[in-house]
């Protein structure tokens, strides 16, 4: 197999070429960016594993605003051409996106590459889109019973007005294409509603409009579906220790048990939308109801695939096969209890979260603020500082992450995503205390 792997200036694309590696005889990676300086900086690219590296145009602006079609834009077209020329010259017959604009241009190019005699491990464009067009997701997941918040897509200023008079603050503004959170506004009141809407317009297009969910308990789960529909992977995730505010930066996790009843919900959802291969499926517990309510699919890995890899599932190499119309084996069992930590993000994120209890104590006794969510507030000090001792310390069955682990072996690989995660942390300043 000869592998190319896109956008690897994000993590999970490190995470594919590690997994693929033993497969491949040659590793292809392409790097983006005007200033091909920085993107010569791009994570997955700067590994030792990766044979050859090629700069193409980004596709990706596109996708941030909104212009979705089932033509490709100009931006679009150029990224496609740049990577016909790499397959061509490579004798490339895999390519590998692993991050939601790259499987949309990709979806949408497929019969191009299926021509060239190349498979790329996405569903076509149809069921692509209506997976990661996240109003269309939640418009699937009502049509088969899948608890999901109450949801609207903005129109026009009347439109706007008939929603804040069904519900209560606060809410969430999101962008139906998105990522990571981009775009996404918490708002507590009409007028905040009113000044952060309009640049999310101006740079995403018509958003969503959502109930907010108290609480943040998020409760999200990678699986794998064949061709058939068939499960043949999936994975639960404990999050032990991330921000509170934006329940982002899980930097401690433990291997878990998927609900059996919320599983069964996520495979007659994904039925619904056709999709095969992997994705990722994220909800949110409602502490009112309990219930978990659909939040997004991403068709995608998530940045911490390197977690089921370690416990001995491939989920790349699967994904392949499968797109190949080639038969799997289901793994149904795995190690629960596995402590999974990343060190250097972990002591970020402790950092941060101190911040964000020191502010939320001047917030709230000082300033008399009220808190965005009642039902989020930060742990004592104390108890911050004990829970991170007890993950290093305790008897449980620890895994590091592979930036800390195999630092000596490719060190500019983990110093650039450790910069990156700084670059969030310091961007979630901005909640802390809220």
């Amino acid at each position: 197999m000869n592998l190319l792997v896109t956008n690897t200036q994000n993590p999970q694309s490190y995470a594919i070429i590690r997994a693929l590696r033993p497969y491949a005889e040659k590793v292809v990676a392409t790097m983006e960016g005007e200033n091909r300086l920085l993107a010569r900086l791009s994570q997955a690219a700067a590994s030792r594993l990766v044979d050859k590296r090629y700069y193409v145009p980004s596709p990706v602006a596109d996708w941030w605003a909104g212009n979705i079609r089932r033509e490709n834009t100009d931006q679009e077209e150029a990224f496609v051409q740049t990577l016909v020329h790499i397959c061509t010259t490579e004798k490339i017959d895999v390519i590998f996106p692993s991050w939601d604009p790259y499987v949309y241009v990709l979806s949408k190019n497929k019969a191009l590459f299926e021509s060239m005699g190349i498979t790329i491990p996405v569903p076509d464009y149809e069921v692509g889109l209506r997976t990661m067009d996240k109003y269309q997701t939640i418009q699937a997941a009502n049509e088969v019973g899948f608890p999901c918040p109450r949801t609207y897509l903005y129109e026009d200023q009347e439109s706007l007005q008939a929603i804040v008079e069904k519900e209560d603050f606060p809410l969430v503004i999101k962008p139906r294409f998105s990522s990571g959170g981009r775009g996404m506004a918490i708002v507590k009141d009409y007028p905040e509603l009113l000044e952060k809407l309009p640049p999310i317009i101006k740079n995403h297009g018509k958003p969503m409009i959502q109930e907010y969910i108290p609480g943040r308990d998020r409760v999200s789960f990678p699986v794998l579906l064949d061709r058939n529909g068939e499960l043949r992977f999936a994975y639960h995730k404990r999050i032990v220790r991330n921000f509170r505010v934006t329940a982002r930066f899980g930097t401690v996790e433990e291997s878990a048990l998927p609900d059996s009843e919320l599983l069964r919900d996520a495979e007659r959802l994904l039925r619904h939308l056709g999709w095969w291969g992997s994705v990722s499926v994220g909800t949110v517990r409602d502490p009112r109801d309990h219930q978990c309510k659909l939040m997004e699919v991403n068709p995608r890995f998530s940045r911490n695939m390197w977690q089921r890899t370690e416990l001995g599932v491939n989920e790349p190499w699967m994904s392949i096969k499968i797109a190949k119309h080639e038969s799997i084996e289901s793994f149904k069992e795995y190690p629960v209890g596995v402590l999974f930590i990343c060190p250097v993000e972990d002591l970020q994120l402790l950092v941060l979260q101190l911040l964000d209890s020191l502010i939320y104590k001047l917030r709230a006794t000082v300033l008399r603020k009220a808190t965005l969510d009642r039902l989020s507030t930060p742990k004592p000090i104390i108890v911050q500082i004990r829970s991170y001792l007890r993950n290093y310390f305790s008897d449980q069955t620890k895994i590091i992450d592979p930036h800390f682990r195999q630092f000596f072996r490719d060190p500019l690989v983990s110093i650039l995503w450790w910069l990156r995660f700084s670059s969030w942390v310091l961007g979630a300043l901005k909640h802390a205390g809220r």
